[in-house]
């Protein structure tokens, strides 16, 4: 989480913003933006989300390395990059890094049992989402309505609008996320 905290102060002064403004754009009080950028508090899923938005930036962008020009990139499953977050009880794992101009996002997301990713219902910036669970159960939610996924299950979804994800489970729920910017 350390690199994540890192990140997000750079972009922020770099954009000559204070925590105080990116609070305003993100919703997330100005004080949990400075525990966050310190390394004192692990932000939920949600919450990165919100700062994200705020910084007009795919989440995947906090994780990426340089560009490494037009060869593919090889994500061996022992060698990506992993962050867990502790409030969300979740690890993050973005499976595209280093290439620019990316048209999607693909996200692997481990949601721990009794993990959510936000701690309400949230909405993200991004243009579409496609999820399927790859292993475990959870509960999607959005405009007011649960829907319970197993194993295999996918949705495909307006993030714009207010929603969430729960392992109400007693296994771990491994979910792979492909957001279109």
């Amino acid at each position: 989480m350390k690199q994540v905290s890192e990140r997000i102060r750079q972009i922020r002064t770099e954009k000559g913003w204070t925590l105080r403004s990116l609070a305003e754009k993100s919703g997330v009080s100005a004080s949990a933006l400075s525990q966050i950028e310190s390394g004192q508090v692990s932000p939920s899923v949600a919450t990165l989300e919100k700062i994200c938005a705020a910084l007009d930036l795919p989440i995947t962008l906090l994780f990426d390395d340089p560009a490494n020009g037009p060869d593919p990139q090889i994500m061996l499953a022992g060698h990506r990059r992993k962050v867990y977050s502790a409030t969300s009880h979740a690890t993050i794992e973005p499976l595209a890094r280093g290439l620019p101009d990316k048209k999607m996002q693909p996200i692997l997301l481990t949601l721990d049992p009794g993990g959510v990713v936000g701690e309400s219902p949230y909405a993200a910036s991004e243009g579409e989402e496609f999820a399927i669970v790859m292993q475990g159960t959870v509960v999607f939610e959005q405009n007011g309505k649960t829907y319970p996924l197993q194993e295999k299950d996918a949705v495909y979804f307006d993030p714009h609008q207010p929603h969430n994800w729960k392992n109400q489970g007693r296994e771990p729920s491994v979910v792979l996320f492909v957001v279109a910017v």
